[in-house]
Protein backbone atom coordinates (compact mmCIF):
# COMPACT_ATOMS: atom_id res chain seq x y z
CA UNK A 1 0.00 0.00 0.00
CA UNK A 2 1.71 3.25 -1.03
CA UNK A 3 -0.09 6.40 0.46
CA UNK A 4 -0.54 9.35 -1.56
CA UNK A 5 0.25 12.52 0.58
CA UNK A 6 0.64 15.62 -1.70
CA UNK A 7 2.47 19.15 -0.78
CA UNK A 8 -1.01 20.93 -1.24
CA UNK A 9 -1.94 17.98 1.30
CA UNK A 10 1.00 19.46 3.85
CA UNK A 11 0.46 23.05 3.30
CA UNK A 12 -3.44 22.32 3.94
CA UNK A 13 -2.54 21.02 7.16
CA UNK A 14 -0.38 23.71 8.26
CA UNK A 15 -2.89 26.46 7.77
CA UNK A 16 -4.78 24.95 9.71
CA UNK A 17 -2.72 24.71 12.65
CA UNK A 18 -2.49 28.25 12.48
CA UNK A 19 0.92 30.27 13.94
CA UNK A 20 2.04 28.87 16.47
CA UNK A 21 5.62 26.71 16.55
CA UNK A 22 5.26 23.72 18.75
CA UNK A 23 8.20 21.36 19.01
CA UNK A 24 7.78 17.41 20.12
CA UNK A 25 9.75 15.30 22.37
CA UNK A 26 12.92 16.95 23.56
CA UNK A 27 12.61 19.64 21.53
CA UNK A 28 9.45 20.45 22.93
CA UNK A 29 11.68 21.67 26.39
CA UNK A 30 14.07 24.01 26.98
CA UNK A 31 17.17 22.11 26.60
CA UNK A 32 19.07 24.33 28.71
CA UNK A 33 19.88 22.32 32.04
CA UNK A 34 17.14 20.73 34.50
CA UNK A 35 18.53 23.06 37.50
CA UNK A 36 18.33 26.48 35.67
CA UNK A 37 15.16 28.16 36.62
CA UNK A 38 12.80 28.77 33.20
CA UNK A 39 12.38 32.74 32.30
CA UNK A 40 9.49 34.93 34.20
CA UNK A 41 7.51 36.57 30.92
CA UNK A 42 4.12 38.13 31.01
CA UNK A 43 2.57 35.32 29.54
CA UNK A 44 3.49 32.99 32.44
CA UNK A 45 2.50 36.05 35.03
CA UNK A 46 -0.69 35.96 33.05
CA UNK A 47 -1.60 32.34 32.95
CA UNK A 48 -1.04 32.00 36.42
CA UNK A 49 -3.39 34.98 37.45
CA UNK A 50 -6.14 33.94 35.07
CA UNK A 51 -5.77 29.89 36.39
CA UNK A 52 -6.53 31.37 39.96
CA UNK A 53 -9.09 33.79 38.88
CA UNK A 54 -11.15 31.74 36.97
CA UNK A 55 -10.70 28.90 39.97
CA UNK A 56 -12.22 31.37 42.05
CA UNK A 57 -14.81 33.15 40.00
CA UNK A 58 -16.16 29.50 40.14
CA UNK A 59 -15.47 29.39 43.76
CA UNK A 60 -13.16 26.38 43.67
CA UNK A 61 -10.52 25.53 45.82
CA UNK A 62 -6.95 24.38 44.72
CA UNK A 63 -8.16 21.17 45.39
CA UNK A 64 -11.21 20.64 43.71
CA UNK A 65 -9.37 22.46 40.57
CA UNK A 66 -6.95 19.80 40.64
CA UNK A 67 -9.62 17.32 40.85
CA UNK A 68 -12.45 18.36 38.45
CA UNK A 69 -9.07 18.73 36.02
CA UNK A 70 -7.52 15.46 36.72
CA UNK A 71 -4.35 16.92 37.33
CA UNK A 72 -2.64 17.21 40.57
CA UNK A 73 -2.96 19.80 43.29
CA UNK A 74 0.43 20.60 43.62
CA UNK A 75 0.36 21.53 39.75
CA UNK A 76 -2.52 23.86 40.29
CA UNK A 77 -0.44 25.57 43.15
CA UNK A 78 2.92 25.96 40.92
CA UNK A 79 0.78 27.66 38.25
CA UNK A 80 -0.68 30.09 40.68
CA UNK A 81 2.32 30.92 42.61
CA UNK A 82 5.88 30.29 40.71
CA UNK A 83 6.09 32.44 37.55
CA UNK A 84 9.06 30.33 36.35
CA UNK A 85 7.01 27.10 36.31
CA UNK A 86 5.83 25.44 33.07
CA UNK A 87 3.20 23.09 32.82
CA UNK A 88 2.82 20.01 30.70
CA UNK A 89 0.62 20.23 27.70
CA UNK A 90 -1.05 17.83 29.03
CA UNK A 91 -2.28 19.99 32.56
CA UNK A 92 -2.83 23.41 30.21
CA UNK A 93 -5.16 21.04 28.25
CA UNK A 94 -7.30 19.92 31.10
CA UNK A 95 -7.55 23.66 32.56
CA UNK A 96 -8.40 24.88 29.36
CA UNK A 97 -11.36 22.17 29.16
CA UNK A 98 -12.27 22.33 32.45
CA UNK A 99 -12.92 26.32 32.28
CA UNK A 100 -13.74 26.12 28.44
CA UNK A 101 -11.06 28.19 27.20
CA UNK A 102 -8.84 28.02 24.20
CA UNK A 103 -6.45 25.27 24.36
CA UNK A 104 -4.16 27.40 21.69
CA UNK A 105 -4.38 30.35 23.98
CA UNK A 106 -3.64 28.92 27.11
CA UNK A 107 -0.42 26.78 25.38
CA UNK A 108 1.07 29.82 24.19
CA UNK A 109 0.59 31.35 27.72
CA UNK A 110 1.79 28.58 29.49
CA UNK A 111 4.87 28.81 27.18
CA UNK A 112 4.29 25.22 25.82
CA UNK A 113 3.94 26.85 22.09
CA UNK A 114 5.18 30.46 20.58
CA UNK A 115 3.18 32.10 18.62
CA UNK A 116 3.99 34.70 15.87
CA UNK A 117 1.51 37.22 16.46
CA UNK A 118 2.57 39.49 19.69
CA UNK A 119 -1.43 40.99 20.43
CA UNK A 120 -1.50 37.18 22.86
CA UNK A 121 2.09 38.67 24.13
CA UNK A 122 1.02 42.25 24.65
CA UNK A 123 -2.46 41.50 26.30
CA UNK A 124 -1.05 39.14 28.66
CA UNK A 125 1.29 41.94 29.68
CA UNK A 126 -1.77 44.19 30.58
CA UNK A 127 -3.62 41.71 32.44
CA UNK A 128 -0.52 40.55 34.23
CA UNK A 129 0.42 44.57 35.31
CA UNK A 130 -3.66 44.72 36.22
CA UNK A 131 -3.47 41.40 37.85
CA UNK A 132 -0.25 41.45 40.07
CA UNK A 133 -0.62 43.22 43.17
CA UNK A 134 -4.26 42.74 44.97
CA UNK A 135 -5.23 45.84 46.80
CA UNK A 136 -8.40 43.74 48.32
CA UNK A 137 -8.41 42.72 51.57
CA UNK A 138 -9.40 38.95 52.34
CA UNK A 139 -12.31 37.25 52.18
CA UNK A 140 -13.53 35.41 55.09
CA UNK A 141 -12.37 31.91 53.89
CA UNK A 142 -9.12 33.33 52.86
CA UNK A 143 -8.83 34.74 56.38
CA UNK A 144 -9.88 31.78 58.02
CA UNK A 145 -6.93 29.87 55.53
CA UNK A 146 -4.36 32.34 57.07
CA UNK A 147 -5.27 31.74 60.65
CA UNK A 148 -5.21 28.11 60.47
CA UNK A 149 -1.89 27.92 58.75
CA UNK A 150 -0.26 30.31 60.94
CA UNK A 151 -1.43 28.55 64.00
CA UNK A 152 -0.27 25.28 62.45
CA UNK A 153 3.79 27.05 61.73
CA UNK A 154 2.95 28.56 65.06
CA UNK A 155 3.26 25.17 66.81
CA UNK A 156 5.98 23.55 64.97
Amino acid sequence: MKLAITREWFDGKARNEGDLEIAAGILARDPSPADAAEPVTPTRIAFGSLVEYMRRKRGLSMEKLAETAKIEVSEVMNIERDAHFRPEPRTVYQIALTFNLPNKALMQLSGNSTARDTGVQEHALRFAARSGESVQSLSQEEQRALEEFVAFLAKQ
